[in-house]
């Protein structure tokens, strides 16, 4: 048994998500289908996921989609309306949940609100921090979040890892385990996060296109050295000066072929963000934070083994990180090369990624061994 998964997952999925500020009430969100929550790349917002989390609930999945540099206690999920209601959650409903988390000290539903806006995507989400002071794991095999990772995970790699830690959490003690799925940077910050806290409950994890590491020190000391330079020239030069010359780089040339709109589109994405909080994330999210790549592939090794499947996608012209799958699949865990996609596989083929997402998550557990 699990260490964080004893409670009856039957029991948890018919509680609404205590502090989520809303929940499905049809059949889009069936119970017995796990949540997936989309963890964005850099640069991005959890707008990005919209075309992935449609095609999901369409079919019946719940998905959540967190912005990773919001910086206030107050963490808004994002999620597509797909033409059904959203009802925000009261004391009650809060009560029927089983109360806090754990992770998660306070009352959260007491400061659940409804969108400003009247947005019925954007909901806010209360994470309320313990006072536990944590680093790495040791031999705590469920670590506990610090106070500073609800509050400015763009602390460290740490405090964004705590935040998805206490995401999983807060989704799965309502829920059920969730399907982590992460792209680019987001897939970085899943994988440390498993690292990290290995004793989440999680039904799978999807990496797209994500670096695991560096392979040693010297790659790590010039993962640092970029990160610095990249950081600096954001705040020298601003967000749009910086895009310019993000777009030319060779991993995002396919995104070339799009079309004008949804080009459009990723542009106003990349520049929702000032350039000193992209430029913290480079500093402090950076892959030179990750574990090493070896270190990477053992954690998600022992996920394959307490049966929670673990799939590594990349785009086929992606030179860099189809590669990585290439190591990935040669260490004994699935891999799979998208045909035709660049580096964004979920934008550039998002029915292709959204099935392979949605097999993963009804995929039964796969036993004490991978198969």
């Amino acid at each position: 048994m699990r260490g964080e998964e004893s409670a009856a997952p039957e029991e948890r999925r018919k509680a609404p998500a205590a502090g989520l500020g809303w929940r499905k009430e049809s059949v889009a969100g069936r119970p017995e289908k796990a949540p997936i929550i989309l963890l964005h790349g850099f640069a991005q917002t959890p707008a990005s996921w919209d075309g992935v989390a449609r095609i999901l609930q369409g079919q019946g999945w719940r998905t959540y989609a967190p912005n990773l540099f919001e910086p206030e206690s107050g963490l808004a999920l994002r999620a597509c309306d797909c033409g059904e209601e959203l009802t925000a959650l009261g004391d009650a409903a809060h009560d029927r949940a089983g109360g806090p988390t754990g992770d998660l000290a306070g009352d959260p539903a007491r400061d659940v609100a409804d969108s400003p806006t009247g947005d019925p995507i954007n909901h806010p989400i209360a994470d309320k921090p313990t006072s536990d002071p944590v680093s790495r794991p040791t031999s705590d095999p469920v670590s506990r979040p610090t106070s500073h990772s609800i509050a400015d995970p763009l602390a460290s790699m740490g405090a964004v890892c705590d935040r998805v830690a206490a995401i999983v959490r807060l989704v799965a003690a309502a829920e059920g385990a969730p399907v982590l799925a992460g792209y680019s940077m987001g897939g970085r910050i899943a994988a440390e996060t498993m690292v990290r806290h290995p004793g989440l409950p999680l039904a799978g994890l999807v990496l797209e296109s994500a670096g695991l590491g560096p392979a040693d020190d010297a790659a790590r000391a010039a993962l640092a050295r970029r990160n610095g330079e990249w950081a600096a020239r954001l705040r020298e030069g601003g967000v749009a000066a910086f895009m310019d010359w993000w777009e030319t780089l060779p991993l995002f040339a396919t995104q070339r072929e799009l079309p004008p709109a949804t080009r459009v589109a990723i542009r106003a994405d990349r520049e929702a963000h000032g350039a000193e909080t992209l430029a913290r994330s480079l500093e402090a999210w950076g892959a030179h934070h990750q574990a090493a790549e070896s270190e990477t592939v053992a954690a998600l090794a022992q996920m394959q083994v307490a049966g929670r499947p673990v799939l590594y996608l990349a785009g086929s012209r992606d030179e860099k990180y189809a590669a990585l799958a290439v190591r990935v699949r040669a260490a004994g865990l699935p891999a799979r090369l998208v045909e035709g996609a660049g580096h964004n596989v979920h934008l550039e083929k998002p029915e292709v990624f959204s099935r392979a997402v949605a097999q993963l998550a009804g995929a039964p557990p796969s036993g004490p061994s991978p198969s």
